[in-house]
């Protein structure tokens, strides 16, 4: 990126965690070329979204798949007189593809949290490789599905109106976002927009694609405390199976949904329109909402 514009460097990286209380290990990497300890990051590449970017690191860096769980603070500094932000993650391993020392990688170690936050080099990093003492929560994703066609121009039922070209391209874009955090729940509005955006992520993984009638517009009318019920159980579920979901529904929906949900909570989702193809992820712990994000398409 142009330093001239101000615009900053963006990069990504994760607190990889295993196990829990005190028997907790954190992942750190040795960089030859800095002769460093420090948690797995680098920069978004063109194109890539941060979420995307966040896992590619670690797959590349230490050679394994991972999950991300809750947010962690971002880290602002300059690099030669360049502002640059890093966004964090916690996250879990899904799979260990076997480590392969390399130029920016030679070494890799799991270290008690009180022994990583010892070694790890740069006091950033031990800040937040401290963080893994703290719940990760399980992602409770509510998702708006992708543009669709325009009312006026639609004479069937609203329920089967169908996604523009598009909401299609933004169905497949949000694949890699939702594998990002692992997601092996799919539920949806019974909408066909809702059911269609959900379709190639459901697809890619085998996963069964539920339709929730409570959860689609017209069902959220006429008994809104049923579709209120309804979220609220699915994330009750995400939480005690810890196994993340994704719920798509629809606009004038989602502020009463999320509002439900974070009810209590001290978090605040989103006050503005929720764009088409965004989504909002609660991660939610021992019953709990920890943390919430809102993502982009980019």
């Amino acid at each position: 990126m142009s330093t001239k514009s101000n615009e900053p460097i963006v990069a990504a990286g994760c607190v990889v965690a295993r196990g829990s209380g005190p028997d907790t290990e954190v992942l750190l990497v040795h960089r030859p070329k800095y002769d460093d300890w420090s948690l797995p990051k680098g920069k978004q590449e063109p194109g890539e979204h941060v979420l995307e970017t966040a896992v590619r690191e670690v797959r590349e860096e230490a050679g394994l798949l991972v999950a991300l769980r809750r947010p962690l603070p971002s880290r602002e500094y300059l690099v030669d007189n360049a502002p640059k932000v890093v966004h964090y993650w916690r996250a879990d391993v899904e799979a260990d593809e076997r480590f392969l020392p390399n130029k920016e990688v030679d070494e890799v170690v799991w270290l008690p949290v009180d022994e990583a936050v010892r070694r790890a080099s740069h006091p950033l990093d031990a800040e937040l490789a401290a963080t893994a003492t703290q719940p990760a929560g399980t992602p409770f994703l509510l998702l708006r599905h992708g543009k669709a066609t325009k009312r006026a121009s639609w004479e069937g039922s609203d329920l089967d109106r169908p996604m523009d070209p598009v909401g299609f391209e933004q169905a497949d874009e949000l694949v890699p976002l939702l594998g990002a955090y692992g997601v092996r729940r799919v539920h949806s509005s019974a909408a066909r927009r809702c059911m269609t955006t959900l379709q190639p992520y459901a697809d890619r993984h085998g996963l069964p694609l539920v339709p929730e009638r409570s959860l689609s517009e017209e069902g959220f009318l006429e008994d809104p405390e049923a579709a209120l019920e309804r979220a609220a159980g699915l994330l009750v579920e995400a939480d005690r199976s810890r196994v993340p979901v994704v719920v798509c529904g629809h606009r004038p929906n989602m502020p009463s949904i999320l509002a439900h949900l974070l009810e209590d909570s001290g978090l605040v989702g989103p006050t503005d329109t929720i764009p088409v193809a965004s989504f909002v992820a609660i991660h939610v712990a021992a019953g709990v909402p920890v943390a919430a994000e809102q993502h982009f398409l980019d």
